[in-house]
């Protein structure tokens, strides 16, 4: 049996989860933009620049590919991975989480897409 080193507040990770759980429609409206964009020729654009760096990997972009893992995208506590690299490559990147402070609310990172995500809505 496997037991985490670190308790977790649950009302705090189903809230992180929640707000990890509506960046998976803007990020695929983000990737529709950046196909379409792609497609237009106005490849200057960072989506379309997203999406050509993932048809550079072998990954085709698809928009219809893109809803189904956007409708797939489900983040399961202590194991979140980035909503833009599961939307557009298909992957699980693994996101670090910074704590809140007076300034800024906690964020969530992606090393592999560099995505930042606010992850508590205080």
């Amino acid at each position: 049996m496997n037991t985490r080193s670190t308790l977790v507040d649950r009302a705090h990770a189903d809230k992180r989860l929640a707000a990890l759980l509506r960046q998976a429609p803007i990020e695929f409206a983000r990737a529709v933009y950046g196909i379409n964009d792609h497609a237009g020729g106005r490849t200057d654009t960072m989506a379309a620049r997203e999406v050509a760096r993932a048809q550079r990997q072998g990954t085709p972009v698809t928009q219809e590919r893109a809803e189904q893992r956007a409708r797939a995208y489900l983040p399961t506590t202590g194991q979140e991975h980035c909503p833009r690299c599961w939307v557009v490559y298909g992957h699980k990147s693994p996101l670090r989480f910074r704590d809140a402070t007076e300034e800024r609310p906690e964020t969530a990172t992606c090393a592999a897409c560099g995505a930042e995500y606010a992850t508590t809505l205080d």
